[in-house]
């Protein structure tokens, strides 16, 4: 009975190298637990009787025990030799942005060979670069924005003043001179929103990636980074990556937006910014490294994009439209958010005010007209 059970958890652990590669110590420690004998006479005659027991394919058993790699070389080969499908086996790769990503972290793992920090880094270009398309539709529209400003203000001032003043046909007139010119250019405001709408959820799929793969941790994690940083499953015990990172994000909002400088950007927002970059150092300081990596490579492609981006030759080969004056001369007349907020608001409540006194006026009326017929 008991060569014949030693014997079924051999061949179990010896067709399943995956499962020795995810659970070694596992496997090391219940091959000890059938492996130990009690005593010299009991281990003689436990060595003797395997050595007469086989496998399907004619194997001794006791020559699958000494071929069988122990628990430190189990875990050494699968960090040297990752294969497809590992994720998978430790719960990772489901059927979401998420998992999506952790797939494509693996196959450039494993395609590629490369250390986890360069994984990482080469994940993220590959990332950046297939947004480019949209980067580059989103930069003609706003260069287009730029070029009407002038005229989308002139218009947007008729209709707060039409709007003002309670003239509906006016106000009806001016919306339509707003969108025809939108229209006309091929162009609307709309249209900008579309890049924080894609690269939000990029960005949070890849936090939440890294963090699950440094959580478990993934093989090869522990050891895949580089300088002072070895670990990317730790935070950086000396705080520079935080810091590093917020100043790169910082150098990304001076340089200009994502789409470019010609998008336009009240003072307000910009310093509210700046003073997020700030708090960002505390704030993320406990996240692994690898999540830095992510963060630290996205912006210096963000950076090398920008600066291309306001190149006049790349510009011209991209269809992208010159600036006709500089974007500070066509913005001169433009409104921050908070001062057109304001302004609306001012406005909503002159509207307000105007109905209340209406009806006031028309409750009166027909009071008046009410006690004229009981006399």
């Amino acid at each position: 009975m008991f060569q014949r059970r030693l014997a079924s958890k051999l061949l179990t652990v010896r067709s399943t190298p995956r499962l020795m590669a995810m659970r070694p110590m596992a496997v090391g420690m219940h091959l000890r637990s059938y492996a130990t004998p009690t005593n010299d006479d009991q281990a003689s005659a436990t060595v003797t009787s395997l050595q007469d027991i086989k496998d399907p394919i004619g194997t001794n058993v006791i020559e699958t025990v000494a071929q069988t790699p122990t628990a430190d070389a189990v875990l050494a080969a699968a960090e040297v030799a990752p294969q497809m499908g590992d994720f998978k086996a430790m719960g990772l790769c489901n059927f979401t942005p998420v998992g999506g990503l952790e797939a494509m972290l693996e196959a450039v793992h494993v395609s590629m060979g490369l250390p986890w920090w360069a994984t990482i880094a080469t994940a993220t270009v590959l990332v950046r670069t297939a947004l480019l398309p949209l980067i580059i539709k989103l930069q003609r529209n706003n260069a287009r924005l730029m070029n009407i400003n002038p005229d989308v203000q002139r218009i947007m001032g008729n209709l707060k003043t039409a709007q003002s003043e309670g003239d509906t046909l006016a106000t009806t007139k001016y919306s339509g001179e707003l969108q025809e010119l939108f229209k006309k250019n091929e162009c609307h405001p709309m249209k900008s929103l579309g890049l924080p709408l894609i690269q939000m959820p990029v960005m949070i799929s890849f936090f939440m990636a890294l963090r699950a793969m440094a959580e478990l941790p993934v093989p090869g994690m522990v050891d895949g980074g580089l300088a002072w940083f070895t670990d990317l499953t730790a935070k950086d015990p000396y705080y520079v990556l935080p810091a590093v990172s917020a100043a790169g994000m910082l150098a990304v909002l001076e340089a200009g937006t994502e789409a470019g400088s010609a998008t336009p950007q009240s003072k307000g927002m910009k310093n509210f910014m700046r003073g997020v970059t700030v708090l960002m150092v505390p704030f993320t300081a406990w996240m692994p490294s690898g999540v830095f990596i992510y963060w630290l490579t996205s912006n210096v492609y963000s950076i090398g994009q920008i600066l291309a981006l306001k190149n006049p030759a790349i510009r011209k080969g991209l269809n992208i439209p010159q600036l006709i004056k500089p974007a500070k001369e066509l913005q001169k007349d433009s409104k921050g958010f908070m001062d057109n907020f304001r302004e609306q608001q001012v406005l909503y409540e002159r509207k307000e005010k105007d109905r209340v006194l209406r009806e006031r006026q028309q409750a009166a009326a027909m009071a008046r007209r009410a006690s004229k017929r009981r006399f």
